[in-house]
């Protein structure tokens, strides 16, 4: 079973955090990737591998959500957990790139796996490689949460106007789900 979990889904006064916005695409995280958890369910499916879309995060802060989204890829006896976000920063930063949690030699693989299938499928893409993450790092409570290989994946740089011009949620999914299959 995979989860394929939506960041930004924790809500803040009654409303999704919703992440960064990209003026490129028209759309903010969370609804980019509901379209690409979509899209990959269908691809996933189609090839038989079990998977379920959690995008409800609880939880009154960062802390108490990603307990809760952790509880909830337990649940699921998931085997791998995806965290689907885009990068945000000054125009110029563009690129993609894979985190995952430092001692986990399965997370590393399957981080390996997602750089190798994007850089074949976007090769325009710049690769900004691998991000072994820590304790201290951002994003490092979802991967030290789960209690299987945890990925958090940034295809793309939503404030990137030559990255947004190539992807798609389709073109992201499918990426996605070439490096599932291949893992």
């Amino acid at each position: 079973m995979i989860a394929i979990c939506i960041g930004h889904s924790r809500k803040i006064k009654g409303r999704y955090d919703g992440g960064a916005y990209s003026p490129w695409l028209n759309i903010n995280e969370r609804d980019f990737n509901l379209q690409v958890a979509s899209q990959l369910l269908k691809h996933l499916t189609q090839n038989g591998i079990p998977c379920r879309v959690i995008s409800d995060y609880k939880g009154n802060g960062y802390g108490s959500a990603m307990a809760d989204v952790a509880n909830q890829v337990e649940d699921i006896h998931a085997s791998i957990a995806l965290e689907l976000h885009f990068n945000s920063a000054q125009p110029s930063a563009n690129g993609h790139e894979w985190l995952y949690w430092h001692s986990s030699s399965k997370g590393k693989a399957l981080a390996e796996a997602f750089n190798a299938q994007f850089n074949k499928d976007h090769p325009n893409i710049k690769a900004r490689g691998l991000k072994a993450i820590t304790a201290q790092d951002r994003g490092g409570a979802f991967l030290r949460n789960t209690h299987c290989p945890s990925l958090i994946l940034e295809p793309f740089f939503g404030s990137s106007q030559s990255d947004c011009q190539q992807i798609t949620p389709e073109s992201v999914a499918k990426s996605y789900a070439k490096a599932l299959i291949s893992v």
